[in-house]
């Protein structure tokens, strides 16, 4: 009563009224942002969704395209939720199943998406891990330059973060760049310095791979001695090793080099630990690959009791694996064996099926030592018009391949050429645009003085004149150059053929394990069980497969293979 006196009632009804309002619209307000976070936290679900499904879709089904198409949808949604960090991660996966389909320009395009980033939001650790993978792309399509910058990037942000592991994979990486493109002291510097983190560590699995990484590195060289000497340095660490898969592909390394030493002793006892590892994994390709290298080196010691029972063991397992390659090699060494044990019939009947197999599946590098052996056996019968007949098969599918080799050297150089002129033409032209601008600006001193255009016209003259002559001795000297070029070619066009060497390797410029890997696409296996076959990790084959695409002038593997089979 006594309030109602002091402070009229009117008062408090407009207080009320305020507080009320005011009451209400902070409820109101309230309401409203939980309602944004309900909103964006149901997104964020809706994103992680489709990206679980998308990760089961690659990982488990295999269905990378469908995959993409999800993660797509999920950095759409994280987008809108303003979640940067996972939609680097999509992204980063949407590069890693364009890996998968082969597809290495898209792969490149969202990796760098991812990378960006990454970069914005100063993730040290997913920078250095995407730019690896980057750069392994790069590789892969023959970009080197580009390769090593990414794989500098991420060296950097390595060394800043302290991730040794990182470090490591890098320069491994950047060595098999450097590998591929011929750089081999390069390749070896970067091997040297990830074995030395590797040291330091103390990671024996590191060491292991890092002194088998350098070996390959010297054998690719031509240093035979620093080769064997690094496989040595690998032995010491392979029993640190939990997979006996390398273990036993290491072990065949290992005794092909003692064999290459003659050191067939040694070669016996790496080749048996090959067989007990490869038994105990029920490894087919291992067991093979050791039967063949026992009956090579029984071969080697005239041991043919014992070579063909190794051989028939390796031509089995060969045959039950479906290796088209290693059935014709595994033939044509029985047919040696019953050369040398006098059963001419059985040899003639193996090179018969090996012959087979090598017209059907366009394999020529190993049909010219199939027309070799036939050669061998019918001249030790005494027949030589049969003899005769097949060493001319031999020679001249030799020729044929080594004459396309020789066209294909020419016409490299002769691209070379016509590109050197072409910008030895456009350096004329830029020096011809030169004089004319300074023509007209000896034009405009005319008119000053008569004096200077008299020097400045004597000048030019003798400038012209000079790289006029500079010029001509250019283009004399790259002429000579050319002719010399042309000149050696030639010389090499009927070069003294090599027996047993590989003639599709030869045409297209492969090494054998370039070869091994083009064969093994004919099955249709996947990159990872050829990894498994010939005992090398997946992104090793995608390097060879890419190699092999660079050099057969193809895109895919279906060009591939028709392209193969059209050389039969």
């Amino acid at each position: 009563m006594i309030l109602n006196k002091i402070i009229p009632r009117p008062f408090f009804i407009v207080v009320g009224l305020i507080l009320f309002i005011t009451t209400s619209c902070s409820e109101n307000a309230k309401n409203s942002s939980n309602k944004k976070v309900v909103t964006f936290t149901t997104i964020n679900e809706q994103a992680d969704s489709l990206y679980t499904l998308a990760r089961s879709y690659a990982n488990d089904s295999l269905m990378y395209k469908q995959a993409i198409e999800l993660r797509l949808k999920a950095v759409e949604l994280y987008k809108e939720a303003k979640n940067k960090a996972n939609v680097a991660k999509t992204y980063k996966w949407i590069g890693f199943a364009y890996d998968s389909l082969e597809d290495f320009e898209m792969e490149i395009k969202y990796l760098q998406k991812a990378f960006a980033i990454n970069k914005e939001l100063n993730n040290n650790v997913e920078v250095a891990i995407i730019v690896n993978y980057i750069g392994i792309a790069h590789t892969i399509m023959g970009n080197i330059d580009s390769a090593i910058n990414y794989y500098n990037i991420g060296l950097d942000h390595s060394f800043t973060i302290g991730d040794t592991s990182q470090l490591i994979e890098l320069y491994q990486n950047i060595g098999i760049t450097y590998q591929y493109s011929g750089a081999y002291e390069k390749a070896i510097g970067s091997h040297i310095e990830a074995l030395k983190f590797c040291e330091l560590t103390n990671s024996k699995s590191g060491i292991f791979s890092m002194n088998l990484n350098l070996a390959q590195d010297y054998q690719q060289s031509g240093d035979s001695l620093m080769f064997f000497s690094y496989l040595e340095k690998a032995n010491e660490f392979v029993n640190e090793i939990n997979d006996s898969l390398t273990q036993a592909s290491f072990y065949h390394t290992y005794a092909k080099a003692y064999c290459k030493k003659g050191d067939l002793k040694n070669a016996h006892n790496y080749y048996n630990k090959t067989l007990a590892l490869s038994k105990t994994l029920q490894f087919k390709r291992g067991l093979a690959a050791g039967y063949s290298g026992l009956a090579e080196i029984s071969l080697s010691q005239n041991n043919l009791k014992d070579a063909e029972v190794f051989a028939l063991l390796s031509l089995s397992i060969e045959k039950e694996i479906c290796n088209t390659t290693g059935v014709v090699e595994s033939l044509i060494r029985m047919a040696e064996i019953y050369k040398q044990q006098k059963k001419n019939s059985f040899a003639l009947y193996s090179l018969e099926q090996a012959k087979e197999l090598c017209i059907s599946k366009g394999l020529n590098d190993l049909l010219v030592n199939v027309y070799y052996e036939y050669y061998q056996t019918y001249k030790s019968e005494y027949k030589y018009k049969l003899a005769l007949t097949n060493i001319e098969n031999f020679y001249n599918l030799k020729d044929s391949l080594a004459g396309t080799e020789v066209k294909e050297k020419i016409a490299d150089i002769e691209i070379k050429y016509q590109t050197q002129k072409k910008q030895q033409q456009i350096k004329l032209l830029d020096e011809e645009n030169k004089t004319k601008k300074q023509k007209l600006i000896a034009r405009n001193w005319l008119i000053l003085s008569l004096a200077l255009i008299v020097i400045l016209i004597l000048s030019l003259g003798l400038l012209l004149r000079n790289k006029g002559l500079h010029r001509l001795s250019q283009m004399e000297l790259e002429l000579q150059k050319y002719i010399l070029t042309i000149k050696d070619l030639n010389k090499e066009e009927n070069p003294e053929p090599a027996i047993n060497s590989k003639e599709f390797a030869l045409k297209h410029e492969l090494t054998d394990r370039e070869t091994e890997v083009l064969l093994l696409l004919t099955q249709g296996i996947s990159n990872a069980d050829i990894g498994n076959k010939i005992f090398v990790s997946t992104n090793t084959i995608k390097y060879h497969i890419k190699n092999i695409y660079l050099k057969l002038d193809v895109k895919n593997r279906v060009e591939a293979l028709n392209k193969l089979k059209q050389s039969a």
